[in-house]
């Protein structure tokens, strides 16, 4: 019962819409019957004739504006879920590159020089780019996205600041500060829990869509329902980092 009166409410501007159509041509029809009746096929029953014609072409035309205005809404949002997906896949593969590097810093068993803080740096600012070109795009479904996004993009840039302070005590033959060496293996665990985050946004934004298929996904406000807390979609690149995500505690330089 409750979901029949939910369908009839999400529907009930049609059934409003189809209503009115009907009272109105049966209107008309009943003019042009009683006026056949009265004085036969005269020039007044071809009018009301004329006019029970003119407000179903008018009811058409509307209802096909109605369904292409819809399809159109479910277009932009199709567009908007799939450019969700892909700030996801940027938002994970910068997790999965700040792991690896979290990973071999904190698990080193070569010589950290200068060539591997390079490649540390090369990870970082290729997922800064990618942050960046993601944030130039102007059809993302909910501004949740673009603070993900923005999130994502300043841990990026601070591990990178970070990984360029350290290089510079390694040229000093200085032994960097544990702090900054902490700072930067903890940079993915902080890119995991806002992915976690903006899983279980999406899954709210989904489920707002699947309640109401018409609405405009900016007008849903709540995006963090409990039961949808330990709910996410695993990044299948994550798969192939070594077990155990390091922690700052790990750290063991080797100079």
């Amino acid at each position: 019962m409750a979901m029949f009166l939910r369908r009839i409410t999400r529907h009930a501007g049609e059934i409003a819409f189809l209503g009115l159509t009907l009272t109105l041509v049966t209107a008309t029809g009943w003019a042009v019957y009683k006026n056949v009746l009265a004085s036969g096929w005269d020039s007044n029953s071809a009018a009301w004739a004329q006019a029970s014609g003119s407000v179903l072409a008018i009811a058409a035309a509307a209802w096909i504006a109605r369904g292409d205005a819809r399809r159109n809404r479910r277009w932009r949002r199709d567009q908007g879920e799939e450019a969700a997906w892909h700030a996801r896949f940027i938002i994970a593969q910068a997790q999965y590159d700040a792991q690896i590097t979290a990973f071999e810093l904190s698990h080193n068993d070569e010589l950290v020089d200068g060539d591997r803080i390079r490649s540390w740096r090369q990870r970082a600012l290729t997922s800064s780019m990618a942050l960046q070109t993601m944030l130039t795009k102007v059809d993302h479904i909910h501004p949740f996205v673009i603070t993900t996004l923005c999130n994502s993009k300043v841990l990026v840039d601070s591990m990178e600041q970070d990984l360029v302070r350290f290089g510079e005590a390694m040229s000093r033959f200085e032994v960097p500060q544990a702090a900054l060496a902490s700072d930067i293996v903890g940079c993915q665990q902080n890119l995991r829990d806002l992915l976690d985050q903006y899983d279980n946004r999406s899954a709210g934004l989904g489920l707002a869509c699947q309640t109401a298929l018409n609405i405009d996904p900016l007008s849903a406000s709540n995006f963090d329902p409990p039961h949808f807390a330990d709910q996410h979609l695993a990044c299948p690149a994550l798969a192939g980092v070594a077990e155990g995500r390091p922690s700052a505690g790990d750290v063991v330089l080797r100079l």
